[in-house]
């Protein structure tokens, strides 16, 4: 339900300044106007006017510049001002919200094949989500010569979709997503570098159109980051903590304690290669047998592609890193491990046709037995492959067709492997033609099917006995 790492728009307090000072001068200058004594009247011999076109009708501010010669010289003041402001708020977020029905005339159901960590989105989220937060930049907001320092905190809210006055706090979720401070050119040989300390989104990567942030060390900690290593490379490094409520247990509530280093930008062939290593020491109390210390990291590769970007990578992690997580999961076996690929990439073919797709392929042996082997060897097997193209009839008309397929195998003895295909098409108005171009408003039309291995687990209950579903709505979708 995570949003994804893109660009966004910054709106800032300030502007209602500069437009107020505007505003302020421009009225004193009409009233200067107003005041200035008339010119004498001269006489003068009519002379018919030769045949002209018509001339176009000038627009607000040739009208405001004609009747006060000062009026242009002021807004351009303003504009100046306003883009010479510190911002010392900003604004960001992100929400998606709409409505849909299943074709049994219930509510919208979600498909996903059991087992899969994510599902293709478009036109399949059953639930209204939002993030809402500022950036606070206390000291040099524009980053520039000397130090600077922000702080930040972002709230989430799940709704559960039922009326115009959803209450989150009996009915839906608030949650803390981001606070924390952070400081940066504190140190004077090392200008780039910064420091933060709290709770953060840290450095996570996601595939958007599955919402899948396949790696994701976001919660509390401290660190730095942008350490110069060479010419061009950079080294993060971070420590990152959770704790769970299950026990109880002699040492209190259960906490997980991870260093992250990171290794970035490092220069190879077209693109940028990034190293991940993530040192974990999880202790369950009672005794040493049960800590679930482990080791974890991955490889990325990233590079410009076709207008856009593509990124491969690999990752594995086994014992208390197996997860890819900060936070503390009590079902790691001793020696349960997972491992990894993702392929994405985002490209814009034309200026009219965009499209994101993705690939993974992952093995799931984190609940296997504690020497760490399962009946089938390779734990829980899942395997997706699905894009979403985009065509823009207008600069502000389009169609989005979405399709993905998941397969998993678990590893129980004579499991089936069983497999969900998911297609949408949804017609969408939105400001621009760029994949990424939002606000996005959707009509969806979704249809899924599955095979009998899965048959209860995909649609919910309206689909329980089924192997096929079919979902319409309409949906709202923005970042700023």
């Amino acid at each position: 339900m995570r949003t994804t790492t893109r660009p966004r728009k910054i709106s800032s307090f300030p502007t209602w300044s500069a437009l107020a000072v505007g505003l302020a001068l421009s009225a004193a200058g009409q009233a200067r106007a107003q005041v200035a004594p008339a010119p004498p009247v001269v006489p003068v011999v009519p002379v018919p006017p030769e045949p002209a076109e018509p001339a176009p009708a000038p627009v607000p501010s040739q009208k405001l510049a004609e009747s006060n010669p000062l009026a242009e010289q002021q807004l351009e003041q303003v504009r100046q001002m306003v883009s010479s402001m510190p911002k010392l708020i900003e604004a960001n977020g992100y929400f998606r919200a709409g409505i849909g029905v299943n074709s049994k005339g219930g509510k919208q159901e979600a498909f996903q094949a059991p087992g899969a960590f994510s599902k293709y989105r478009l036109g399949n989220e059953a639930e209204t989500y939002g993030e809402f937060g500022f950036t606070f930049n206390w000291l040099n907001p524009d980053h520039n010569d000397g130090a600077w320092f922000k702080s930040a905190m972002k709230l989430a809210f799940v709704s559960p979709r039922n009326s115009t006055f959803d209450e989150l706090v009996s009915s839906g979720i608030i949650a803390i997503r981001e606070a924390y401070a952070q400081a940066g050119h504190v140190l004077d040989d090392k200008p780039e570098m910064s420091f933060w300390a709290g709770q953060r989104f840290y450095r996570r990567k996601d595939v958007h159109i599955t919402d899948f942030f396949f790696q994701d060390m976001s919660g509390y900690g401290g660190g730095f980051e942008d350490l110069k290593v060479g010419e061009k490379s950079k080294l993060a490094v971070a420590y990152l903590g959770g704790s769970s409520n299950d026990g109880p247990f002699d040492l209190g509530r259960l906490t997980k304690s991870t260093i992250d280093v990171r290794l970035y930008d490092i220069p190879a062939g077209s693109g940028n290669l990034e190293l991940w290593l993530i040192p974990t020491f999880a202790a369950r109390g009672d005794s040493h047998k049960n800590n679930r210390n482990g080791m974890g990291g991955g490889a990325f590769y990233f590079m410009p592609f076709m207008g856009g970007f593509n990124e491969v990578s690999a990752e594995f992690g086994i014992g208390g890193a197996a997860n890819f997580s900060s936070g503390i999961d009590t079902g790691i076996a001793k020696n349960g491990w997972m491992a990894r690929v993702v392929e994405r990439a985002t490209v814009q073919l034309d200026p009219k046709l965009s499209m994101m797709w993705t690939g993974v392929v992952q093995f799931d042996n984190r609940d296997g037995n504690p020497t760490g082997t399962t009946d089938s060897s390779t734990g829980n097997l899942w395997i997706s492959a699905g894009a979403r193209p985009v065509y823009s009839f207008t600069k502000h008309t389009a169609i989005a067709v979405e399709g993905g397929v998941d397969v998993v195998q678990p590893q129980a003895d004579a499991a089936e492997m069983g497999f969900v295909g998911k297609l949408t098409v949804a017609p969408m108005i939105r400001p621009g033609t760029g994949f990424w171009d939002r606000p996005e408003l959707r009509a969806f039309v979704t249809a899924a099917f599955w095979n009998e291995a899965v048959k209860g687990g995909v649609g919910g209950p309206a689909y329980a006995t089924d192997t096929f579903g079919l979902t319409v709505g309409v949906q709202g979708e923005m970042w700023w």
